[in-house]
């Protein structure tokens, strides 16, 4: 069994809707995180939600995030613990993102205050990705 799989089954993650495996680890009336993992070849697939969304960096490979605040410009940042990269990063409400390790695989943490409702969530279509005009 490989570090991924490991954190897999030790966090008792199950498969997300976006892409991935999570496991949510609070929430009360004011915040909820989780932790979500991506495994190579696995995606985050885009989407965005209607509060803002804190990332923090925890363990494995870089993570690329893919940000689009209007469906068709693009930019990047990438999460890890080295000194040059961003340990976390606040995906800001009606941001389209989605994510991809690097490596082996990534684990993230996110954040979300009001708690996540999954109300506040869009999962844009399967092949979607922004477009240049």
């Amino acid at each position: 069994m490989n570090n991924s799989e490991k954190l897999i089954k030790k966090l008792q993650m199950t498969p997300h809707p976006e892409g991935g495996h999570f496991k949510e680890s609070y929430r009360d009336k004011n915040i909820s995180l989780i932790y979500y993992l991506l495994k190579k070849n696995e995606k985050s697939h885009w989407h965005r939600l209607t509060k803002n969304e804190i990332l923090h960096f925890y363990d494995g490979d870089p993570l690329i995030v893919s940000l689009s605040k209007n469906g068709i410009d693009m930019h990047k940042i990438i999460l890890n613990n080295s000194e040059d990269q961003l340990s976390h990063f606040v995906v800001n409400s009606g941001t389209w993102f989605s994510m991809e390790t690097k490596g082996e695989y990534s684990l993230i943490g996110c954040t979300v205050s009001p708690p996540f409702d999954y109300n506040d969530f869009e999962l844009a279509p399967k092949k979607w990705e922004p477009k240049k005009s």
